[in-house]
């Protein structure tokens, strides 16, 4: 008969009694603030990392364009050296040339063969083109 009644105590539903208040809501309702919580820190946790990649993925494409820049300026410079060491050769030889053209024996030489320069030595003044003496020319005022 014990066992009869233990079945019989079982099989019968539980006197109904009056549930606290935390009894009535469900249990999920009392992780929701710390789910929500989770997915709060997860949401400023991600918003962080896609801020921090944007800023080094800026970096990086600066540094790139920083790089090509200095790689153009370096050429320039270079096309500039170059043009400068034409410039500073083509202006030695101009000099050089300056300097030959206007040497006392080049133009000595031109002067005898093109224009017929003679020595003084070589020429006999007709007396009207010498030089008078101070008396003559006082004489003849």
């Amino acid at each position: 008969m014990a066992t009869a009644a233990r079945h019989a105590h079982s099989a019968a539903p539980e006197p109904r009694r009056e549930r606290d208040a935390r009894e009535e809501t469900p249990a999920y309702a009392f992780r929701a603030p710390r789910t929500r919580k989770r997915a709060a820190q997860r949401s400023r946790l991600m918003r962080t990392f896609v801020i921090f990649v944007g800023c080094l993925t800026v970096l990086a494409v600066g540094r790139v364009a920083l790089s090509f820049a200095v790689v153009q300026k370096t050429l320039q410079t270079d096309a500039i050296v170059r043009e400068e060491r034409l410039i500073s050769d083509k202006n030695d030889q101009l000099e050089e040339q300056i300097a030959q053209r206007g040497s006392p024996v080049r133009v000595r030489h031109i002067a005898e063969t093109q224009l017929g320069l003679v020595d003084a030595t070589h020429i006999a003044y007709p007396e009207a083109l010498l030089p008078k003496s101070d008396a003559e020319v006082a004489a003849t005022r």
